[in-house]
C-alpha cells in the first residue's frame, strides 16, 4: 500500500460532516477544469467533444469532489488535535528540497517564506499526520 492509497483509504472511512456546499464548491471547480481541458484539447488537436462527455465524467468528478472537501477537514481536524513541532531542521530541509525540486534560490524561498522559514510549518505538519496515517493503516 502506497502512501496516498492509505491516506485515501484513511480519509474515505474517517467518520467526519461533509457540508454539501464543500462538496458542490470542489465540484464546481473540477468540472469548470474538465471543461478548460477539453477545450485545450480542441484547440491544440482539433478534436471535437460533446456534452456526453462532460456528463461521462459527473460520477468520477463528484467522487474527486467530496474526496478534496472531506480530506482537507480530515487534515484541519487532525492538526488542531494533534501537538506537532516543528524544528528549525526541518523547515531548513523542506526548504532546501524546495529549491532543489523548482531550482530557486535559498535566498528566494526565505524571502517568500520568512526569514525562519515557519510558514512551512503546516505543510510539515500535514506531512507528520500522513505519515502517521501511513504507518497506522500499513499495521492493520
Amino acid at each position: 500500500m502506497t502512501k496516498e492509497q492509505a491516506f485515501r483509504a484513511y480519509v474515505l472511512a474517517y467518520d467526519i460532516d461533509v457540508p454539501a456546499e464543500r462538496v458542490e464548491a470542489e465540484y464546481d471547480f473540477f468540472l469548470t477544469q474538465a471543461k478548460h481541458n477539453l477545450q485545450y484539447d480542441t484547440l491544440t488537436s482539433g478534436a471535437r467533444h460533446t456534452s456526453d462527455e462532460l456528463a461521462a465524467m459527473e460520477e468520477d468528478l463528484r467522487e474527486a469532489a467530496l474526496f478534496e472537501a472531506k480530506s482537507d477537514l480530515v487534515l484541519k481536524e487532525l492538526l488542531s488535535k494533534q501537538d506537532l513541532p516543528v524544528t528549525q531542521e526541518e523547515r531548513e530541509e523542506r526548504a532546501k528540497q524546495i529549491a532543489e525540486k523548482d531550482g530557486t534560490p535559498m535566498e528566494l524561498l526565505y524571502r517568500f517564506f520568512g526569514k525562519d522559514l515557519s510558514a512551512l510549518d503546516r505543510d510539515i505538519r500535514e506531512e507528520k499526520i500522513r505519515e502517521q496515517i501511513y504507518q497506522e493503516m500499513k499495521e492493520q
